[in-house]
């Protein structure tokens, strides 16, 4: 579990590296993503911080002995909430560009269709 941890902030330096030179290495790689869709400088400055602090809290766990129980559980709960801030930072509107705010509101008018047919029936 050391190595997954260690590996996962190896991960994590090299993104945080790109992302303070203003590249990007992981984050776009995927196809339900679109770079075009986001503001890069806006999702970057915040992004580099929490890949940041990710890549710190991973280096602790993977030295977890050094800190002992409660302090893995202070570290996994800090890691918890960085989570949750890249998922806000993604589904956050002030980071949206013209067309991906168009995309998301073009899919919340697609659910609300379906909801509506579903209801029919």
């Amino acid at each position: 579990m050391d190595m997954l941890f260690f590996f996962a902030a190896c991960l994590g330096l090299a993104e945080t590296i790109d992302l303070f030179m203003g590249k990007d290495f992981l984050m776009f790689m995927g196809s339900k993503m679109d770079e075009r869709d986001y503001v890069r400088e806006k999702v970057f400055r915040v992004e580099k911080w929490l890949f940041a602090a990710d890549t710190l809290g991973c280096f602790i766990l993977s030295k977890g002995s050094w800190i002992g129980f409660w302090g893995q559980m202070t570290v996994i709960f800090i890691l918890f909430i960085t989570v949750i801030l890249h998922i806000w930072v993604f589904n956050d509107e002030r980071f949206l560009s013209p067309s991906g705010i168009k995309k998301k509101q073009q899919k919340k008018e697609r659910r609300a269709a379906w909801r509506a047919q579903k209801k029919k029936r």
